[in-house]
């Protein structure tokens, strides 16, 4: 791994990101009987969330953590409270972007890529958290369930001395033991110049596919950085991952070759692109971070950069090489608990369901102390904060997700492909709903509304809700509405066309 760290800045946001605790505005109401709502089934998450904050509370005092306990002791409260009375008239309210989206059963399913699901998401981690410590065998007990991918930095002509091999031979032996796969950041440290068709790179490639895993191969990532010593000149670069794409196809059919650049800068990504014939999978570093330029900074979420990448490179299966959320700034040891909590959510709850050829997120969970050894400034260690720690293991808890690489997986027979407008047809229909964060802070919860009628209310992402209308029903608009914490409306939505998809 590069000695450098990582100032990767999404708007005010750091990035390569459910409920969350949120902005507490407070003015007395008059309750009042709440209008009709639709009765429908509630989503598994949605139906123990109050059992989850209870939990997460009883952890919080455990620890010690008594203003964390409150505030999850607080969630409840909100929800047993339920909406103001002011919920459906939303004048005056500001307007922020959203989205609506339909779930629909998937396409006919086109030939997939080498290792590629036909839906859902592996799940990946780096496992250099303090819990885990490397010893990947660990995460599956800590996390609570099995990752399919595992990440692990080689770095250009190191013998690795306890195999006598250039590849990771006891990493990857680990890695089988799991049923799992290996992504290898690789990374030709001496520059371009020092890429040849030699005996190295031959030997390399011999022992990957005697490793009997499949192998994602993230050669010279980040291309587009000049932090990198591979970055300049886009020409030679192209050249040398062909040669690497070329020697792997020949030695070592197991692995896939992954072209990951950084989400920043964006004007330089194109110029470095092998070529379709090239690239098995596309990947990105994607990160969230509370300050930029030394400044908190809590505008934005990772959905804000990552859809335009998207759009020019979903030909092609997508993963998030390596990802995180700082929630601790090293340098004036701050926590930004409940903001990580709540760019969690969106990392995990909403962007592979409105992004679906995102096939993969691995997990860069780097502990505090080794942040500070390799002079980083933000801790991404899950386990480090009690509020990512929570959510990260009650999300991946989805069926969505996958622990296990099988080419043509499908978990789930659906996809949320996104309305061009505000109309849900009629008939049992299942609908996700996307708001934009203000000042970096999910709404606490999100309601649908068709008039003055609510069709549904969420409290933690993804914000999914079934409906079942009528035909005259259906030539209703509906909209969303955004709540405070103490369960007032915040904002209101009408649906416009999902970001990075117009």
């Amino acid at each position: 791994m590069s000695k450098r760290k990582r100032m990767l800045r999404l708007g005010g946001v750091v990035i390569g990101f459910t409920a969350a605790c949120f902005i507490l505005m407070q003015y007395a109401v008059n309750r009042q009987p709440q209008p009709e709502a639709l009765p429908q089934p509630m989503p598994e998450q949605q139906a123990s969330v109050i059992d989850y904050w209870d939990m997460q509370a009883a952890a919080a005092e455990q620890m010690g953590q008594s203003a964390v306990a409150q505030d999850y002791r607080g969630r409840i409260a909100s929800f047993k409270a339920g909406p103001a009375p002011e919920e459906t008239r939303t004048e005056g309210l500001p307007e922020i972007p959203a989205a609506l989206y339909i779930r629909t059963p998937l396409p006919s399913v086109h030939e997939p890529a080498k290792y590629e699901p036909v839906s859902g998401t592996y799940l990946g981690m780096l496992g250099a958290d303090k819990r885990v410590g490397y010893d990947v065998a660990k995460i599956e007990g800590v996390y609570g369930r099995r990752h399919a991918l595992y990440l692990s930095y080689v770095g250009w002509r190191k013998l690795q001395t306890d195999t006598n091999t250039y590849f990771p031979e006891r990493t990857a032996a680990r890695v089988n033991q799991l049923g799992g796969a290996l992504q290898i950041g690789w990374e030709p440290r001496y520059g371009l110049d020092d890429v040849l068709d030699d005996e190295y790179v031959r030997r390399f490639a011999r022992e990957a596919k005697a490793s009997g895993i499949p192998i994602f191969l993230r050669y010279a990532s980040e291309m587009n950085g000049a932090w990198v010593p591979w970055h300049g000149n886009p020409a030679k670069y192209i050249e040398k991952f062909r040669l690497i794409h070329d020697i792997m196809a020949e030695e070592a059919p197991n692995v896939a070759m992954v072209w990951s650049p950084n989400f920043s800068p964006v004007d330089t990504i194109d110029d470095y692109y092998p070529g379709d014939a090239y690239v098995d999978w596309v990947g990105f570093s994607l990160y969230a971070t509370p300050v930029s330029g030394g400044k908190e900074d809590l505008n934005g979420s990772i959905i804000d950069r990552f859809a335009p990448l998207y759009v020019k490179y979903k030909h092609k299966p997508i993963m998030i090489s390596e990802g995180a959320i700082a929630h601790t700034v090293l340098e004036t040891d701050k926590s930004y608990g409940s903001w990580a909590e709540s760019q969690l959510g969106y990392m995990y709850g909403l962007l592979p369901r409105m992004f679906p050829q995102v096939k993969a997120i691995t997990y860069f969970n780097f502990s505090r102390s080794q942040a500070l050894r390799t002079h980083m400034e933000y801790v991404y260690d899950l386990g480090e904060n009690i509020y990512t720690d929570g959510l990260y293991r009650r999300l991946i808890t989805s069926r969505w997700f996958l622990d296990t690489i099988q080419e043509g997986a499908s978990p789930v027979d659906y996809t949320y492909p996104p309305m061009d407008k505000a109309y849900v047809p009629s008939g049992k229909q299942t609908v996700m709903v996307y708001m934009k964060p203000q000042e970096g802070l999910a709404p606490f919860a999100v309601a649908l509304y068709q008039g003055d009628r609510r069709l549904g209310i969420r409290y933690e992402m993804p914000w999914e809700f079934e409906t079942n209308l009528t035909l005259e029903q259906a030539s209703i608009p509906v909209r969303a509405v955004a709540y405070h914490r103490d369960m007032t409306p915040a904002a209101a939505a009408s649906f416009q066309p999902a970001p990075g998809l117009k």
